[in-house]
C-alpha cells in the first residue's frame, strides 16, 4: 500500500489518538505510515484483516476530524519552468517515504 501520512504528520496528530487502544494505533500506523499490507499487519499482530481495516478506519476518522487530511497529493506533468515553481512551493512539506520492500537502507 502507498503510505497516506508521513511520520511527521503522524507524530503531529498522535495526541488525538490517545483514547484509542495501543494495538489499534500500531496496526493503523503500519498501514497508513509504513505502507504495510493489511494482510501482513494482521499476521504480525496475530489478528484478522478485518480487524486491521477496522483499526485503520477508526484511526482515519480521528485523524480527519483533527485536520490531518488538510494536504492532498498532486501528480501532474508540467513544463520545466512551471515544475520548478511547484517544487519550490512544495519544499516546506514533507512527502511520505516510499516503502522499499526487500531493500536494505545504507547509511
Amino acid at each position: 500500500m502507498q503510505p497516506k501520512y508521513t511520520t511527521a504528520q503522524w507524530e503531529q496528530f498522535s495526541p488525538a489518538l490517545d483514547g484509542l487502544a495501543g494495538r489499534t494505533v500500531a496496526m493503523a500506523k503500519a498501514v497508513l505510515v509504513n505502507g504495510d499490507r493489511p494482510v501482513d499487519v494482521a499476521q504480525a499482530h496475530a489478528s484478522s484483516r478485518q480487524n486491521v481495516y477496522a483499526a485503520v478506519k477508526k484511526v482515519q476518522t480521528v485523524l480527519e476530524k483533527n485536520g490531518a487530511d488538510a494536504l492532498v497529493p498532486v501528480m501532474v506533468w508540467l513544463p520545466p519552468e512551471l515544475a520548478k515553481q511547484v517544487q519550490e512551493m512544495a519544499k516546506p512539506y514533507e512527502t511520505p517515504a516510499k516503502k522499499t520492500r526487500g531493500k536494505k537502507k545504507t547509511a
